[in-house]
Parts: structure tokens; sequence; C-alpha cells
């Protein structure tokens, strides 16, 4: 299994096993060394005891071949010329041990190897007996790597043993503590778009889990919401739809039933209407849906004075609007994307206005104010926030301008917001009054 399928049960796991036999062969290693070195201490001090022994024989004069000494050490006695003068029985014999010869009256421990596979623990001693300069040599074998073997395997078997135990441990532990997460997983499963109601249970304890669960169940309130959005979007666009379609298809009936008794240029007109319509509707669903999918746009200066004039005279409209506007008020934003926020807020005041809109361009404080306002109806404070919704028209307005589609303000509010700004309606006098509010360009600079 790769690394990357595994699950973080696995992966513990495998971690714990891991750290388990490393700490398990790194003890192994500790308990042989703290064994050896208790041996060869043992050994060192029963070869010293012998050494002793054995000198004190040899002062006194009553050292005897072969020498007897307690236990199983191997001694061997030389004199002067490298000669054994005495030694144990199981030496007695051999040729005498080439180990290096002390000072007087000292006493050192070496390491002697007969060939590259057998070493000695030698403890050397040099004494001056009745007649003679004698060197006593207490020999043993050297402790292996593994001095106790039966301890060694047994040991050994506890790496295996212990790491199937760490695996084990840690194998129950995970799964304990990954619990919520199943659970989690499992209310997720059971949450389908037909019911997005339904929220995760919450732990218990405020630990990391009860905030992954917190973070899901926002999650779920903006998905929710999303959903409940689209559906409004769905409806609300079929609803708008339906009547500029059953417009067009009445006229095409009427002309196929009796095409001599209808008004070809009346008839093509009415068509017209409808398809421009469903055009607005359109172009309005095209750039609602570019400002969903959060597409970038290129921000640049805009001049909002240079802006407003130049919107009023692209567009003729019912009633041309008097733009008044200080100079060099300037924002970092996207020029099609404002240019937008005043078509649509132009369109809608000449839609409502009596006789007059005007726009005024000006700098306060940090931000830059472009206010639409026309001298038609007011609108009812209670309708001044639902008509910033999408597809939310009033009744005046399906009645002053039946093509139109309930998209401008929704989409132009959304714009100013992702501009760094706002979009409102004011209180004013009489008619409508839209504000318009964005960072000015030296207070992005800055």
């Amino acid at each position: 299994m790769r690394h990357r399928d595994q699950t973080i049960r696995q992966r513990a796991t495998v971690i714990a096993m891991t750290v388990t036999g490393f700490v398990a062969v790194v003890l192994y290693i500790g308990v042989l060394a703290l064994i050896q070195y208790q041996v060869a201490s043992r050994l060192s001090t029963e070869l010293t005891y012998t050494t002793r022994q054995v000198a004190a024989l040899a002062r006194a004069g009553r050292l005897t071949n072969p020498v007897i000494v307690g236990g199983h050490q191997l001694v061997q006695v030389q004199n002067d010329r490298g000669q054994v003068v005495a030694a144990t029985r199981s030496v007695s014999g051999l040729p005498a041990l080439h180990a290096r010869r002390p000072a007087d009256g000292q006493r050192i421990e070496q390491r002697v190897c007969v060939d590259r596979r057998h070493c000695l623990t030698v403890v050397s001693q040099r004494v001056t007996a009745p007649g003679q300069a004698l060197t006593i040599h207490s020999i043993a074998p050297e402790p292996g790597l593994f001095p106790r073997p039966g301890l060694a395997v047994l040991l050994a078997l506890g790496i295996p043993a212990g790491i199937g135990v760490g695996g084990v441990w840690r194998w129950w532990a995970a799964g304990r503590r990954l619990r919520p997460i199943e659970a989690l997983r499992d209310e997720l499963d059971a949450i389908n778009a037909a019911d997005l109601r339904r929220r995760v249970s919450m732990p218990q304890r405020r630990d990391e889990f009860y905030w992954l669960a917190m973070a899901v169940n926002a999650t779920l309130d903006r998905l929710e919401a999303a959903v409940e959005q689209q559906r409004r979007l769905v409806s609300d666009v079929s609803h708008d739809l339906r009547s500029p379609i059953a417009g067009l298809r009445a006229e095409l009936e009427v002309a196929l039933i009796d095409p001599e008794g209808t008004d070809l240029r009346e008839a093509l007109g009415r068509t017209l209407t409808n398809i421009d319509r469903l055009q607005n509707i359109v172009t309005e669903l095209l750039a609602l849906a570019r400002r969903d999918a959060g597409l970038p746009s290129r921000n640049g200066p805009v001049d909002l004075g240079d802006l407003a004039e130049r919107e009023v005279r692209r567009v003729p409209r019912r009633i041309t609007a008097k733009v008044v506007a200080e100079p060099g008020v300037v924002v970092r934003a996207n020029r099609l994307d404002i240019s937008r926020i005043l078509t649509n807020l132009l369109d809608n005041a000449a839609r409502h206005a009596d006789s007059e809109v005007t726009v005024t361009v000006r700098r306060e404080g940090g931000e830059a104010v472009v206010e639409v306002s026309n001298d038609g109806e007011q609108i009812p404070p209670a309708d001044r926030e639902r008509i910033f919704e999408r597809f939310i028209r009033l009744p005046d307005a399906r009645q002053r301008d039946p093509g139109g589609s309930g998209l401008g303000l929704a989409i132009s509010r959304e714009i100013a917001h992702a501009q760094g700004g706002t979009l409102t309606l004011s209180d004013s006098d009489k008619g409508a009054c839209f504000v318009l509010a964005l960072p000015v360009l030296s207070e992005l600079s800055a």
C-alpha cells in the first residue's frame, strides 16, 4: 500500500510500531552494554582478588606449582626472563603469556589477544619474592558481545513482542480518538441536497473535533443559503422568462392563424419588445454568473466625474441627467464594472423621474461619493433594502418598465462591495437618491 493511500489510523500505527521498534532496539543495545559492563567489572574484580592472593603467597615464599586458587581463574607466574615458574593446573605446560610487565609493586589490567578470534582479560602484578622478582598474570577469557546468551535471546524476543503490542495499542487508541471523525463522516453522508437543514452533532469536549464540527456546520449554513439562493434564482428566472416567451409565442401563433389580418409592422414591434426583454434578462444573468463565479477583473485608475459624463452622453434616455462633479475624484477599480453601476443607476433614475435626474460626484473624507437622484416617487422605507435583492421589482417599477429584469440594483451592489465600497439608498426630500461610495485612489495607494 502506498503511503499516500494509507488512512490516518494506519499511518499512526506504522509510526508507532517504527518508534517502538527503534526504542526497543536502543534499549536492547543498552541492556546488552550494561550486562557486558557488569560482567567485565565483576571479572576484573575477581581477577584482581586472585592476583592479590597469589602475590601474597609469593611474597611469603609459599607459592606452589601448580598454583592453587579458589574458583576457575587461570594463573601464570613468570620470572624476569619470561619463563613460567608456576601456573594453575589448567594452564600448566602452556607457553608463557606475552603480556606487558608492570613496574615493581604495580598492578595493571590489560587485554591480550592470542589470535584474531580469541582475546583474554589479564590482571598483572609484579612482586618481589624471596630470591627473585615475579610477575603474576591472572587470566580469563574476555567477555564477548553476548556474555549471557540466554538473556540476550530472551531480550531479543521482546523486540517484536514490544513492536506488536505498540502497534495494537496505537491502532486501538487511534481508532478511539478518530471515532468522532467517523461519526462526523456518517452524518455528512446522511445529509443531501434534499435536506440541507440537518447539522452534524457537536462533541461535548471543546477540542479540535469540536471546532471541526463548528466549521462543518458553518459550511453547511453557507451551502444551504447558496442552494436556497439558487432555487430562488431558478424560480425567478423561469417566472421572468415565461412572460416574454409567452408573448413571442402568442404573436407568432396569431400571425400564423391569420396572416392576412395581422399588421406585420405592429406584430414585429411587439415581438422586438419581447426579444429586448429577453436580451436584458440574459445579459443581466451573464453578468450575475460572472460575479458569482468570482472571475478576476482588471483594476486601474478611474475618474468618476469623467466616467459619469461619458455614461450620460453614451445612452440617450427619456430624461437627460445633469452631472455636477468635482475634478480629480479618482478611484482604483474596474472601469467596465463602475460603468455598469452608473448605467443601472441612470436607467433606474430616468425610468422613475418626473422631470429631473442629477449625478453628483465629490470627495468626502477618504471616499469618493457618487449620488444619482431623481424627482419621482419616493421608495417606502420598508422596501429600501428589498430593491437590492435579485429579481425584486416593486409594482411601480413593473408598471413603468415591464421589460426590466430586477437584477440591475442587485448586481450594482455586489460590484460595489467587490470594489471595497457600498451602494445604499439615502433619505431625500423627493424621489430616490442612490449613493455609491468607493475608496479614493490616494487611500488605496497609501
